[in-house]
This record gives C-alpha cells, sequence and structure tokens, in this order.
C-alpha cells in the first residue's frame, strides 16, 4: 500500500531505529520531535514537505466533493491551510498527517477506507498505516472481545483495533499530538434522510463519479465482470464518448465472469484484456501470504489471497474503477436479516441478530476465548444500535444499508483497497461522499430488485441488457430479479466445487511442511486460546487424505501466520 510511518518523541528521537521499521521511504521529515515517513506506490501518495508552515503526507486518492476531481498538491494545500482545516471538502479515500512545528494532527476518510494504526510506549506515539508494522515494536496480544466478530461473523462489527494497546483511527476520526499530549476526536458520520431523490438525480452523480478521470484526460480500465455493477459503469463509459479507456478481467475469475465480459467487449468493440497472475501456482507462496495477512488481516484467508494477487499485473499509468459495494444500491446485504429477522432487530435482540451474521471459518479455539469473542459480539451489537438511526425512523432496509455502510466498508473493503494502493490507482465510484449521502434519500423501492441500475442501464445503452449476468461460474437471465437469482444459484449451482476445491488442495499441499512443523512447535501448543487437539488432530487428518478439512486448515493458517507477527 501507499503508507505512512512516523514516530512522534516523547523525549530524544532515534531517526535510525525509525528507519529500520519500514522500507525506503519517497520523503521524510524529521525534526527534534517526529521522525515521518511516506513511501509505496507514488501514484497514491501526495505531500508537500518544503512549506516551512505547514507540511502534509497523504495516502490514497482524495477526490473533491462535487466529483469533479481528483485533488493535486495545490488543491490539498488550499484546504489544510483553511482554519480549521476543512475535511468537509473532501470525497475519495485517504489518510494523512498534518505537520505543523511540533504538533502532528492525524486524520482519516469518513467512510474509513483507510485508517492508520498507533501504538504508545514510554518513548512516545509511533503511528502508520500498516498494523503489522508497529507489531515489531512489541509483544501483543489480540483482543478476543473486537476480534470475535473479525473472525465468527461476516466481517467485524467495530472499527476499533483487535490488538491490545493499538488504537485505530478511521472514519474521519482525527488525532493531535502536541507537547506530549494526544487527543482523539472521534467522529461518526452517517447519510440523513431529508428528501427523495429521482433515479435521474442519482444516476446524475454517479456518472460524475464514473467519469471523474476523463477531467484528467486519464488512462481508465473498468475491472469488468458478468455481474450488474460493472456493467452500469461500463454503460456510462459507453455513453460518455471518452475514448480513453479499456476493460479487462483477471484469468482467475469465473470462467462464465470471463466469457460474458469478453462477449460483451467484442460486440461493442470495446479494448479488453485477460489479465494473468503468473506467480499463481508458484510453489514458494509464504512470502507472499504473509505479506498479504500483515496488510489485510484476516479480512480474507490465505487461500483467497492467491486470487488478489493479480494488481501487479495491471497497468500502473491507468486509473482503475471497479463496482465494488454496488450491492448497497440493489439492496443485497444482509437480505436475510431483512426477510426474517424483522422482529429480532425492533426487540434489539442482539444474540438473534448475531445468528444471522454469522460465518463460520474454524473452530481453533478453546471454549473460554469462544465465550469471550461471543460475548464480544452481542457487545458490538448493541453498540451499533446506539450510533445508528432508529429503525422506525428510517426503515429496516434503509437501517440494514446504513448498518453495512459503517460495518462493513471499513473493516471488509478496506484493507484490500489499502493493499491495492501500492499497486494502482484504484477506486470505487459506488463508494463516494457524494452518492452515499442520499443513501436514505433513494427511495428503497427503487433500490430493490434492480429497479436503480436497470433503469439506469436501460438509459445509457439498452443494449447491454440483452446479455446474461453471472454469479459465480453461473449464468442467470438479466430479467430475474435477486429472489430468483438466489433460487436458481442454490438449484444449478454444482454443491462441489472441484475445480476451486482441487486448487486448495494444491495451495495447501505447497504449504504442508510449514504447516505440520508449525503445529509442532511450543508457540503453537503452548498458546493459551487454541483448541490445541483440534488443531492438531483436523490437520494430519486433513494432510491423510480426510480433504473436508481443507478450510479448517486455510483459515488456521491464515490466523497463525498473524499470530507469529505479535
Amino acid at each position: 500500500m501507499s503508507w505512512i510511518f512516523g514516530f512522534y518523541s516523547k523525549k530524544t528521537i532515534d531517526t535510525k531505529f525509525v528507519s529500520e521499521l519500514h522500507p525506503p521511504a519517497i520523503e521524510s521529515v524529521i525534526n527534534n520531535r517526529y521522525n515521518i515517513a511516506i513511501g509505496g506506490n507514488k501514484h497514491t501518495l501526495v505531500f508537500e514537505k518544503n512549506n516551512p508552515q505547514m507540511k502534509y503526507f497523504v495516502c490514497g486518492i482524495p477526490i473533491s466533493r462535487d466529483s469533479s476531481k481528483i485533488l493535486d498538491k495545490s488543491d490539498l494545500s488550499n484546504i489544510f491551510e483553511s482554519l480549521p482545516n476543512n475535511f468537509d471538502m473532501l470525497s475519495g479515500h485517504y489518510c494523512g498527517v498534518i505537520m505543523q512545528n511540533d504538533s502532528v494532527c492525524l486524520f482519516s476518510d469518513k467512510l474509513g477506507l483507510r485508517e492508520i494504526h498507533i501504538y504508545e510506549n514510554e518513548n512516545g506515539w509511533y503511528f502508520s498505516t500498516r498494523l503489522d508494522w508497529l507489531l515489531k515494536l512489541n509483544h501483543f496480544e489480540i483482543d478476543f472481545n473486537e476480534f470475535g466478530s473479525r473472525w465468527k461473523s461476516i466481517n467485524q462489527l467495530s472499527n476499533k483495533s483487535i490488538v491490545k494497546n493499538i488504537q485505530r483511527i478511521n472514519c474521519g476520526s482525527k488525532v493531535k499530538i502536541e507537547q506530549n499530549k494526544i487527543e482523539v476526536t472521534a467522529y461518526n458520520w452517517l447519510p440523513l434522510k431529508v428528501k427523495n431523490v429521482s433515479i435521474e438525480e442519482f444516476g446524475n452523480s454517479l456518472r460524475k463519479n464514473v467519469l471523474i478521470g476523463t477531467n484528467h484526460n486519464s488512462k481508465i480500465s473498468l475491472s469488468l465482470s458478468g455481474g450488474m455493477d460493472s456493467r452500469v459503469i461500463l454503460s456510462y463509459l459507453l455513453n460518455s464518448g471518452y475514448k480513453n479507456w479499456d476493460c479487462h478481467t483477471f484469468q482467475n475469475e469465473s470462467s462464465m465472469d470471463s466469457t460474458i465480459a469478453e462477449n460483451i467487449s467484442k460486440q461493442f468493440h470495446i479494448k479488453y484484456q485477460i489479465l494473468t497472475d503468473n506467480n499463481y501456482y508458484q510453489e514458494n507462496i509464504l512470502p507472499d501470504l504473509c505479506e498479504y495477512v500483515g496488510s489485510t488481516y484476516l479480512t480474507e484467508s490465505g487461500y483467497i489471497s492467491r486470487k488478489l494477487m493479480h494488481y501487479a499485473s495491471l497497468p500502473k499509468d491507468s486509473l482503475i474503477i471497479d463496482g465494488g459495494f454496488g450491492e448497497i444500491w440493489r439492496r443485497e446485504f444482509l437480505t436475510r436479516l431483512y426477510h426474517f429477522g424483522k422482529n429480532d432487530i425492533l426487540d434489539k435482540n442482539t444474540q438473534s441478530i448475531a445468528k444471522y451474521l454469522h460465518s463460520h471459518r474454524a473452530d481453533i479455539f478453546n471454549q473460554d476465548c469462544d465465550s469471550i469473542m461471543q460475548k464480544g459480539i452481542y457487545e458490538q451489537i448493541d453498540k451499533i444500535f446506539s450510533s445508528l438511526p432508529p429503525v422506525k425512523e428510517v426503515g429496516l432496509g434503509n437501517w440494514l444499508d446504513v448498518f453495512s455502510l459503517k460495518t462493513r466498508l471499513v473493516n471488509y473493503y478496506a484493507p484490500e483497497q489499502a493493499r491495492i494502493d501500492n499497486y494502482v490507482k484504484a477506486y470505487m465510484p459506488f463508494v463516494q461522499l457524494s452518492l452515499l449521502e442520499n443513501l436514505l434519500n433513494v427511495p428503497i423501492a427503487n433500490r430493490r430488485n434492480n429497479r436503480l441500475l436497470k433503469s439506469l442501464i436501460k438509459r445509457n445503452n439498452y443494449k447491454l441488457s440483452q446479455y446474461t449476468l453471472a454469479k459465480g461460474n453461473l449464468a442467470y437471465p438479466y430479467w430475474f430479479t435477486p429472489l430468483m437469482k438466489r433460487v436458481y444459484s442454490k438449484v444449478f449451482t454444482p454443491s462441489n466445487q472441484s475445480e476451486d476445491n482441487y486448487k486448495m488442495d494444491q495451495y495447501l499441499n505447497n504449504l504442508k511442511e510449514f504447516t505440520l512443523d508449525t503445529i509442532s512447535s511450543n508457540s503453537v501448543k503452548e498458546y493459551p486460546p487454541y483448541n490445541y487437539a483440534c488443531i492438531s488432530n483436523n490437520i494430519n487428518d486433513y494432510y491423510n487424505g480426510n480433504i473436508e478439512l481443507r478450510r479448517f486448515v486455510d483459515w488456521f493458517i491464515t490466523f497463525e501466520i498473524f499470530r507469529q507477527k505479535l
């Protein structure tokens, strides 16, 4: 990722020690109080280090509030020099640090797509966009009360750190460090219900967000799949008259995704390429795996990471766009809770709600640890109720979408967005403040059953509705409703995904020696939260032929790699 690493000293600064904790920097600012460095992908960095009045480092892609441009050094200087710093003028995804004399201010975007971690000891405050780099500073412990939802639910349900004694700064929060004091200002941005937004008004706003790159004459490359969300973005590109763009698909996506994308590209004479990750089948995968787990801290399993290694093959000079988080505009998050859990939500029955949010990974922890995690999940759901508008005020569907907005972006999308920033300049048009501030203002009747997005495709280029859509490796008719799609998928999707299972077994076989050595170590045997007997039996059974345990082994390896960084 594009990264920041800094140290604010309570006493004498040790420049050499700080520089050993991160890779070579592109720029740094050092004085007798702090040492702050920035590095990674230069295309996702903006910085000013020569102004004696104010210096700043920013990671990510800051976008103007009206979605008219990607902000550059001049734009950010004007914003940061206004008093107080006018962060309301910023959209996009970003985090950064402003330096004025002996004071530093850390900040993050309101949606939580980039974040900064802080660790304090007797020497001072260390902060970084990379949690795993801070873990080099001491021996740390997982906070299982916070970690529980990350392990046992669809995603973590709080925006706090899963590591004890480390603070997580995100979702518009700010931190000021000055004169050996730290001040944290929390922030809780919420969309407001103030008016009705028509399909046309929403469409105009989305068009601005899709076509930001055209205002810079950027080369645009769309990650095109067989799904609805990328097709909406494609419809805007086709309708724009702009010529400097193409599409790409990754080879390891489902064959149906690439087949549909390729057919559309041929029909519309779009420049299109299938990108291949040449390292997918490499035998020495451990270094890449450790880097992935360290930068995303258990968002996905290690095996899934093999499908996400293709960003290095994307063109560095292009602006990459994709349809991430488009489900929010189709009312397709938390559908089971919507259909079956209404009374539980109205009654604030946290235990029942937790069951709807459950996602099984691997039972590697003992009963005491599991109880702590489960209790933490209930507490986090309680806190969500206190931080969101009342259900009866905004309606059940809207409430669930705000729930997803506040928990899924920061915990599921953000780690991967930060990782992508290390390779290319990429953003998600559906995840911009100018759109999401109207989440409650677009009537839910328009968002349900794909009405909103299908209306936009029809207006922009109706011929795109002639192509089937894809879910996984299954094609289904464009006119299907979400319910029809789910039923169709259950009936026709093979229960045994043999090709994917074969790839996972191949991946785990590459890690066999590492895994067996790991479970034989005293470090694993003596780790108190583990259910060691279960871990040892299941892993040995898998490598002795019980391939149904592949997911258990995959998730154990992923967690253990993260644990070894503590």
